[in-house]
């Protein structure tokens, strides 16, 4: 398996490219497959860049487009199972963690040897650094490494929590408008569980949570009827405790700036 790594600023012509699409505009028909698709809703390349681009609008990096070719030899053959795993393998690897990065993957089918294009929006969705880009030929090759050895394209491993998965296609609109609504939430502030749901009813999203001492436990969420797990929108219970604690303890340092550690407002001299 071979990885080749590129950096831009504009995700119209990559995410176009990755998708099928001749630079008049018109589909290459069978070219490309769409394997993998987080935080963001849209479904068309147009809709997908524009989502993409107007979250790395929201930091300073000049060139947010993150793109890999992800290329098998021609004597091997993965699953389409397999390759999904690979691609999210390798934007864990990479440092791109899901719960963290926009991330769109194409298979494309113009070659005779499997392979894949996978693309990164470098800017996170909960304000960090950006993905760093250094040392990205020496980390390709060992991350390529460590994925042929993981796999050895034999079998199948399952995913870990928090990685990039795979769902049915009647689940996949669910999956992207949860995890949109739940992203949107936390950037909201949402703290405790009560919060979220308040604020995902508000989109139409049924939360089945299972909460033990006001901590969640277990959690799973319905949209237009279709039911889908948390783990599969990017969030177990357990993460998305974590991310409602962190910004409960940030409401609280704000709270404590603005009033002083006794609770009494800070004099202006």
């Amino acid at each position: 398996m071979i990885a080749k790594t590129s950096i831009g600023s504009d995700f119209h012509g990559a995410i176009h490219y990755g998708a099928g699409y001749h630079l008049d505009g018109t589909i290459i028909k069978g070219k490309a497959e769409l394997l993998i698709l987080n935080n963001i809703v849209s479904q068309d390349p147009k809709g997908i860049a524009d989502e993409m681009q107007q979250e790395a609008s929201y930091g300073r990096c000049k060139k947010p487009v993150w793109h890999t070719s992800l290329s098998w030899k021609p004597e091997e053959h993965p699953t389409r199972e397999q390759i999904i795993v690979a691609a999210n393998s390798y934007c864990q690897k990479m440092g791109a963690d899901p719960t963290d990065h926009q991330i769109v993957v194409y298979q494309h089918h113009d070659q005779p040897h499997r392979h894949i294009h996978i693309y990164i929006n470098r800017v996170p969705t909960d304000g960090g650094p950006a993905l760093t880009t250094s040392h990205n030929y020496a980390r390709n090759e060992r991350i390529c490494r460590e994925i042929s050895q993981e796999l050895g394209f034999a079998k199948v491993e399952r995913l870990k929590d928090g990685q990039l998965r795979h769902v049915m296609p009647n689940q996949l609109e669910a999956q992207q408008v949860v995890q949109l609504a739940i992203r949107k939430a936390l950037k909201a502030k949402s703290n405790n569980p009560a919060e979220m749901e308040r604020r995902l009813k508000e989109k139409g999203i049924e939360c089945r949570y299972q909460l033990e001492g006001g901590r969640l436990k277990y959690s799973s969420y319905c949209y237009q009827g279709v039911a889908i797990k948390g783990q599969d929108v990017g969030f177990t219970a357990k993460q998305l405790q974590a991310r409602l604690d962190k910004n409960m303890l940030m409401d609280e340092n704000q709270k404590t700036k603005i009033t002083g550690p006794v609770g009494k407002p800070k004099l202006k001299w």
